[in-house]
């Protein structure tokens, strides 16, 4: 039995080596603590195997002198991990000095028993026919046991009140510590105080720093980090819904629940819900995203999908997820830019900049342009004001508004020039335009609304055969420079020469 015992600390000694320098290779902040911790605990486990083995006295008590001297050392390098691991910042460096001062004075008088024997002794007992030399302990081995089981037991309260105090989530990466060394402690005590013929107390040592190693550099706190996406999931204002391998939904945090309607947290219905809300949703396919526009009835909202495909570490598809993020104050903000950026903000037609953009959307050959200018206009702005003169101006926007249709185009692209797209017209709708220009200028001679009388001259050009916006539109001012010439107010077709309609 002594041979097995010796074979397992050889074994944990062995242990305890390779992952120090397997810590010391670890890029984790905590790995410089958990070395230390681990090469401190080397000694009084070759101290113990060392009193295991021995079958002389000057031997095994060399064995306790390393045994007790090394727990010294590995108290002072728990109890900086413990610094480490949890982020304690109050133990300013008087404090560390006057626990590294005990533990100093502690050892100091662990030396001295070899003089004056106040600490322990040896006696000898037979074990499997040899003799086993049991610890005596005395005034100063308690002292020793005082130490570092003050130590221990700060180390044990400081793990608790971490694991207790921090929030739910984040508390199982000082559990998993604090449980091992509670284990580890009970195990010691038993060993010391049962008196056991063999002495084997550094067991529990060498597997809780195994165990440190294992939790501190490569564990992954399942429930940590299930707890942390959950949480951070669930407060997201996104809609968000998880579905399996064979793309049934199976959990979805709040706003995904609240936009599906769906109670009592039947995830099974997502997937229904969600074809209902955005039409059939291509789960099958691989990542993709799109834009969907929803209404009720009353209000249009717009929402922004996500889907994300989630695979093993085979490449084998384990799930997937959709976001689904509601951007329809996005779209409106965008449309308001848009109209803002292509529209007057005098008259609300559209400006020279949406009048160039609608130039790239027009079917030219079935669309004519009018340019339209008032006529003695700026007379009109001197003699009564620009306020007055900006009240005609929109007067004027109003008026081509509401006698060109809907579809057709106003713009306003400068000072009191205009121009109507009209679309879907032909080159023989001539009296159209004619009576169309006799009604706004009738409209705009009109008094009532307390404005001076305007009127407008116009010049027209079809589409047909231009060679582009440029040619387009210098027919148009041709056109209009006819109708100014033979008196304004009224409207000129350009045919070649631009001749008077």
């Amino acid at each position: 039995m002594r041979t097995d015992y010796a074979l397992i600390f050889l074994t944990m000694a062995g242990s305890l080596g390779i992952c120090a320098w397997a810590a010391r290779r670890s890029p984790k902040s905590i790995s410089k603590s958990v070395e230390m911790l681990l090469i401190k605990m080397i000694p009084p486990v070759i101290g113990n195997l060392i009193i295991v083995l021995s079958s002389s006295e000057r031997a095994a008590v060399t064995g306790y002198y390393i045994y007790f001297i090394g727990m010294d050392f590995v108290m002072y390098g728990l109890l900086r991990f413990t610094i480490d691991y949890c982020n304690i910042s109050w133990m300013d460096r008087r404090s560390r000095v006057a626990i590294l001062s005990v533990l100093g004075i502690d050892v100091a008088q662990l030396l001295c028993n070899v003089f004056s024997g106040h600490a322990f002794r040896v006696e000898a007992i037979a074990v499997e026919g040899a003799n086993y030399y049991r610890l005596v302990p005395l005034l100063g081995q308690s002292f020793h046991r005082v130490v570092d089981y003050v130590i221990f037991f700060a180390v044990l309260v400081v793990f608790f009140v971490r694991a207790v105090r921090s929030p739910r989530f984040n508390s199982e990466r000082y559990s998993v510590i604090l449980i091992t060394m509670i284990i580890t402690g009970l195990t010691q005590t038993f060993f010391i105080f049962s008196r056991t013929p063999i002495d084997r107390s550094m067991i529990g040592y060498g597997i809780f720093g195994l165990l440190v190693f294992y939790f501190s550099l490569y564990y992954r706190p399942l429930l940590l980090l299930d707890r942390m996406l959950s949480t951070i999931a669930s407060e997201m204002p996104e809609a968000l819904f998880f579905f399996d391998a064979n793309d049934a939904c199976i959990w979805a945090n709040k706003p995904g629940l609240a936009l599906t309607g769906i109670g009592g947290e039947r995830f099974e219905q997502a997937n229904e819900a969600l074809n209902r809300l955005f039409g059939e949703l291509e789960l099958k396919n691989e990542d993709w995203s799109a834009i969907r526009a929803v209404s009720d009835g009353e209000t249009d909202k717009s929402y922004v999908l996500v889907k994300h495909s989630v695979t093993d570490a085979k490449g084998r598809k384990a799930g997937s997820f959709i976001s689904v993020r509601d951007n329809t104050a996005e779209q409106r903000t965008l449309q308001r830019e848009m109209f803002n950026a292509t529209h007057d903000s005098l008259t609300q037609v559209y400006n020279r900049a949406g009048y160039d953009l609608l130039f790239s959307g027009i079917d030219y050959a079935t669309t004519y342009l009018l340019l339209i200018d008032a006529d003695h206009f700026k007379a009109v702005n001197d003699t009564y004001g620009h306020e007055v003169g900006d009240r005609i101006l929109r007067k004027i926007a109003d008026t081509l508004k509401r006698h060109f249709r809907s579809e057709d185009y106003v713009c306003r692209i400068g000072g009191d020039e205009f121009v109507v797209f009209m679309l879907h017209t032909e080159l023989t709708q001539r009296k159209l335009i004619e009576d169309k220009i006799r009604q706004i200028n009738a409209d705009l001679l009109r008094t009532d609304d307390g404005l001076p009388a305007i009127t407008i001259s116009a010049g027209a050009a079809h589409g047909v055969e231009v060679s582009g916006p440029d040619d387009w539109f210098d027919r148009a001012d041709k056109a209009l420079y006819t109708t100014k010439r033979g008196g304004r107010r009224g409207v000129t077709l350009f045919e070649g020469e631009a001749a008077a309609l």
